[in-house]
């Protein structure tokens, strides 16, 4: 998995997806965080320039199908993330468009908002592209 770069940690995903499915819980998610601080919580991005052309390629492939990075199509609200305490590292943007066709068509959909509310309507949307500090 290193392979691919930047990996969410798997309590991170955990805190999550309990997040997304069982919002009733965020003072568990909350308690938690606070006995396994991070860096600075909220949602930050890694660099798209630092990633293999592999994995470039792969979230290049990933981002076509589905349009937001896996994190976004939680369809969590920054600040409800931030104030947990959790430090979430999700996808940095591709390159800006001109670069490739594919990078103009990977940027506009990652761009999109909202992400996929599954029928939920009381979610937020993802904030994308910058860290939120407080």
């Amino acid at each position: 998995m290193a392979q691919h770069g930047p990996a969410l940690p798997y309590d991170t995903a955990w805190a999550l997806i309990t997040l997304h499915t069982a919002p009733e819980e965020t003072d568990l998610v909350r308690a938690w965080a606070g006995e396994h601080p991070d860096s600075a919580p909220g949602v930050h991005h890694d660099h798209w320039d630092h990633l293999s052309s592999t994995e470039q390629r792969r979230r290049r492939t990933w981002l076509q199908r589905h349009g937001h990075s896996p994190i976004q199509l939680l369809s969590l609200d920054q600040r409800l993330i931030h104030s947990t305490g959790l430090y979430v590292l999700d996808w940095g943007h591709p390159p800006e468009p001109g670069n490739t066709a594919n990078d103009e068509h990977v940027t506009d959909a990652i761009r999109k908002e909202p992400a996929p509310q599954n029928g939920d309507t009381s979610a937020a949307t993802v904030n994308h592209g910058e860290a939120i500090p407080g």
